[in-house]
């Protein structure tokens, strides 16, 4: 099995799992977000573990030819870039969650999270 058929169901079956999640408890993940920005170590700690996540599969995974491997390569870069800005300007990344929670902006990330995360499962499983 390549890297790029891994990460693709590691990738895949967590983002459906989300996704569906997002619109099956919409309160819960709300409320999550919510507690989880009063505990500041917890922010702290998933800024570390998400940025050196991003590292290490950035540093195995890079690949730019085929549709899966972008889309795996960017899943790695956006776990990266999320992780630094947690851990460099946490308030600046609270803000921009908020407007998103107060937006109506949500339900089309549930959507988009539904989206890749089978587009990556079918790739990792089927094909």
């Amino acid at each position: 099995m390549n890297i790029t058929v891994f990460l693709a169901q590691m990738w895949g079956l967590t983002l459906l799992a989300v996704g569906l999640g997002i619109f099956v408890s919409k309160k819960y993940y709300a409320r999550v977000y919510h507690d989880l920005e009063k505990e500041t170590l917890a922010v702290l700690v998933f800024a570390m573990v998400a940025t050196a996540a991003g590292v290490a599969q950035i540093r195995f995974h890079n690949l730019w030819s085929t549709l899966p491997q972008i889309v795996v390569s960017l899943l790695g870069w956006a776990l990266l870039l999320k992780g630094a800005a947690l851990a460099i300007v946490p308030k600046l990344v609270d803000r921009g969650s908020e407007w998103t929670m107060e937006s109506k902006l949500v339900p089309a990330i549930g959507a988009l999270t539904l989206l890749v995360g089978a587009y990556l499962a079918w790739i990792g499983f089927v094909v």
